[in-house]
This record gives C-alpha cells, sequence and structure tokens, in this order.
C-alpha cells in the first residue's frame, strides 16, 4: 500500500471504531448527494475513486474521485454490461489520475434493510476485490450510510470522515457534468472552507493570546516580587529612620521635664531646630551668671554694714 498523507481539515461524523477508517472528500459527498436527489426515485449508481493506505495499523479508505454509472436503474442484470463497464473507464481515465477503484455508490427512495441482499449480490459480482467501500444514501430520509464487506456480508460503519482539500480533477468533472452542481457545490464548498479556515484562525488567535497572557502574568509575578522587595526596604529604612527620630524625641522631652523643675535656666538663649518629619529640636542655654567680686571696696559696695549711716544717704529722711 502507498503511504498516506493524513487531510488537515477533517469532521467526524458519528462514531468511528475498529481498525478501519473511511475518509470523503467534501466534493465527493456534495456530488453524490445532488445526484440523488436529481434522481427523481429512480435507482442511482457510481463508482467511487481514490487509494486505499495503512496507517498505524489501520485501513484507510480515501475517497477522492467518484464517476457516475451510465443507465444503472435500467440495467438487465446484476453484472454490469461492457458497454458500462467500456464507459466508466473512459471517464475515469479522462478525469482522473493515478486513482483506482476503492467502492461504489448507490441512492434510492426509501431504503429498506431488504435492499442490502441485492446490492451484496451486485457487490460480488461486479468487484473483484470484494474489500470495498459502499456509500448509500436514501433520497427519501436524506441520511448517508457506508458499508464494509467483511467475510461475506455487509457490515454497516457507525462512523466516518469528510475532509477538505482542493481537489481540481473533481472540480473539472463537476463543471462538465452540470454548470448548476458547480455553481451550488462551489458555493457550499466555499462557505465550509471559510468556515474550517476561521475556526483554525480562531484557534490560532486563542493560542496566541493565552501565551501573551501567559507572559504578562509571568511578567507581572516578577513585577510584585519586585515591589514587594523594595516595600520591605522602604519600610525597614522608614522604621531605622523613625527609630531615630524616637530617640532624638525622648531627649526632647528629657530636656523639657528638667526646664520645668527648675533644673535648667529658661532665661538662657533658647535654639528652635525643625527637623524631618515635623519633629521640633529645642536646645536651651543657661544665662552667664556674673561672678562675685572678690577684693574689699567691691564687697563693701554690695554688702549691708552696721556702722553709722552717712548724713548725705539719709538728710531729708531724718525725723529731727
Amino acid at each position: 500500500m502507498l503511504q498516506w498523507n493524513k487531510p488537515k481539515s477533517v469532521r467526524q461524523i458519528g462514531s468511528v471504531s475498529g481498525r478501519k477508517r473511511i475518509y470523503m472528500e467534501d466534493y465527493v459527498v456534495r456530488f453524490a448527494r445532488k445526484m440523488a436527489e436529481e434522481s427523481r426515485g429512480e435507482e442511482k449508481a457510481a463508482v467511487l475513486l481514490g487509494g486505499t493506505y495503512l496507517f498505524n495499523d489501520e485501513k484507510i479508505y480515501q475517497i477522492s474521485g467518484i464517476v457516475e454509472i451510465a443507465n444503472f436503474a435500467n440495467r438487465n442484470s446484476v453484472c454490469f454490461s461492457s458497454d458500462m463497464w467500456d464507459r466508466l473507464y473512459t471517464q475515469i481515465k479522462e478525469n482522473f489520475t493515478d486513482l483506482e477503484i476503492v467502492g461504489w455508490f448507490y441512492s434510492k427512495q426509501g431504503f429498506l434493510p431488504e435492499d442490502a441482499s441485492s446490492l451484496l449480490e451486485i457487490h460480488k459480482q461486479n468487484f473483484q476485490h470484494r474489500d470495498k467501500v459502499l456509500f448509500v444514501h436514501d433520497t427519501e430520509d436524506r441520511e448517508d450510510r457506508f458499508f464494509l464487506y467483511v467475510g461475506g456480508r455487509f457490515e454497516k460503519q457507525k462512523g466516518y470522515f469528510i475532509y477538505y482539500e482542493k481537489n481540481p480533477e473533481m472540480l473539472a468533472y463537476m463543471e462538465k457534468e452540470s454548470d448548476r452542481h458547480v455553481h451550488i457545490v462551489e458555493q457550499e464548498d466555499d462557505r465550509v472552507i471559510r468556515n474550517i479556515r476561521g475556526i483554525m484562525e480562531e484557534k490560532e488567535k486563542t493560542r496566541q493570546r493565552v501565551k501573551k497572557r501567559q507572559k504578562r502574568e509571568s511578567r507581572f509575578g516578577y513585577s510584585v516580587a519586585a515591589l514587594l522587595a523594595l516595600i520591605l526596604v522602604v519600610v525597614g529604612a522608614a522604621a531605622l529612620k523613625n527609630e531615630r527620630t524616637m530617640e532624638e524625641l525622648k531627649k526632647q522631652v528629657a530636656q523639657l521635664q528638667n526646664i520645668a523643675l527648675g533644673n535648667e535656666m529658661i532665661d538662657g538663649e533658647t535654639t528652635v531646630e525643625t527637623m524631618s518629619g515635623g519633629i521640633v529640636k529645642m536646645t536651651a542655654t543657661p544665662a552667664a551668671v556674673e561672678p562675685v567680686p572678690t577684693d574689699s571696696k567691691t564687697a563693701g559696695n554690695n554688702s549691708l554694714q552696721s556702722g553709722p549711716v552717712s548724713q548725705g544717704a539719709v538728710s531729708g529722711n531724718a525725723v529731727s
């Protein structure tokens, strides 16, 4: 088997289990459904083109092309005629490159369980390698069903994948088949592609926003840590400064107490100094005291004498 390149844009339908996976390109799904809707209740069939791959021990059926089986509703037996096969191979060769038949498509209005037995017989008679896909679309309930041939019977699959990629060969085939098909499919496909791209872009934007937010939070964490460290330094410095200021305040209070108690002169020179933090520092300098003279003359003038008072000192005040 060839090496498989997994499609990037994929949508899962239903529940997928087991070791077999079906991937069908969106153009193929839409073309098959449109062909069935325009059948007016008539049976329609086509061959599915693509490749089979082995990936992680899983068998992959990748379908990227489809070619209608002409005159399927008018067949005379379960076996396709040589004319039907000739036309099929001609269409495949003209429109698709390096694709092989990996299964077939069938549509009918009001698909019943008993219809599966007749489809199983068609499958056995027309596909030499029976390990193929059967894609069924019921035009009544518009439901898609996928079957795989396992052990001589069809096994219904619970889910499958639709993938979205550029498919120029399928687009060219649709242009040849019907301009109306192309117009409808292109419009719907462009809308789907835009939605998928929008979702992918939004996821990328969300991822970038998360990364930026995480980066900002990391920077904010570092900033908070640095700010806390700075606050601790400032608080420590302020505490140290306040401690010194409190010591100064205590000294001033003690000095004022001494002044109030008369331990220091209050008529001396007082120096007022405003310190930081609104603390006022007062420094009182005691008044100078003149020394007492020690010579006899000065002492006599400044002391009380017990001798007679001179006449001039008391004249006019004596009582005769």
